[in-house]
């Protein structure tokens, strides 16, 4: 049973985030207008992509699915449904070894796709090595204050090593803050799995699971984020006869709170995504 947890061992974080990606589809027919909206410098490719400033912009495709990591997605903003959420990857190189490029959040107002607000993050689609798989959107209820919600953007990233793998989705909030979008939670590990094993039998495998809930315990105005983590570790070793021997599962579970300073959720370091 391990092996076969081994053989597919990034299935279900990559299913989970290929799905996610394919909910975040409210781009699929106003995806050209958006772009035109917020990047009037904009052009268009032979491929039907646009170009700004040396930057790619790739457009979804019409379900959502097979778009790939790098094409812009968006959401309606449930606690502000007269908006619309959208991350654009604005990517500047792109290869089977590396990628390089910003991701930028935009708010629009879903009816005239007027940019309200936008935030540009430098270097957040760059990867090698380990590479990103799945940009999506998350409008879960993050409520900071009565009158303030936050959104997240989710990024699920994996290598491809058959004997050293490794998976990872990790969350970013943001929030509306004085007229400005800001980031108030910068990145923790929601979901990793990785192992280390011969290919055969012998191996060990760590997963963990991370829930964030929103407590009544406030610091400087933002309520508390508590934090749910449950881990597990598996292991097995070549036994007698050529048999693989798996020794029962060890699990764990964990509670963290973060707690608001003023201009952010520290994370502490365990909880943090890979670099």
């Amino acid at each position: 049973m391990l092996l076969i947890h081994r053989l597919l061992f990034a299935t279900p974080l990559l299913l989970a985030a290929h799905l996610a990606h394919a909910a975040d589809d409210d781009c699929a027919e106003r995806a050209k207008s958006i772009v035109q909206q917020a990047y009037p410098a904009a052009t268009v490719t032979d491929d039907g992509a646009f170009t700004v400033n040396g930057a790619v912009i790739t457009l979804p495709s019409a379900d959502g699915f097979g778009s790939g990591p790098h094409a812009m997605v968006c959401k309606t903003w449930p606690a502000h449904p007269q908006w619309l959420l959208v991350a654009v990857p604005l990517m500047t190189k792109t290869g089977d070894d590396e990628n390089q490029g910003d991701l930028e959040l935009l708010v629009l107002d879903k009816t005239s796709l007027k940019v309200q607000q936008r935030l540009r993050l430098k270097g957040r689609m760059s990867d090698d090595a380990i590479q990103i798989h799945n940009v999506a959107l998350d409008t879960a209820r993050y409520q900071l204050a009565p009158d303030n919600i936050a959104f997240g953007l989710r990024l699920t990233q994996a290598n491809n090593s058959h004997a050293s793998p490794f998976e990872e989705t990790d969350l970013w909030l943001y929030a509306m803050d004085h007229g400005q979008l800001r980031p108030v939670l910068d990145g923790i590990v929601i979901a990793r799995s990785n192992g280390e094993w011969d290919t055969k039998c012998a191996g060990t495998f760590d997963s963990a699971t991370r829930t964030l809930a929103m407590d009544s315990a406030t610091h400087h105005g933002y309520a508390d984020i508590l934090v749910t983590e449950k881990a597990t570790t598996d292991v097995s070793i070549d036994g007698k006869d050529g048999q693989c021997d798996e020794k029962p599962s060890i699990q764990k579970k964990q509670n963290y709170r973060l707690g608001y300073d003023g201009k952010t959720f520290p994370v502490p370091e365990p909880l943090r995504p890979l670099g």
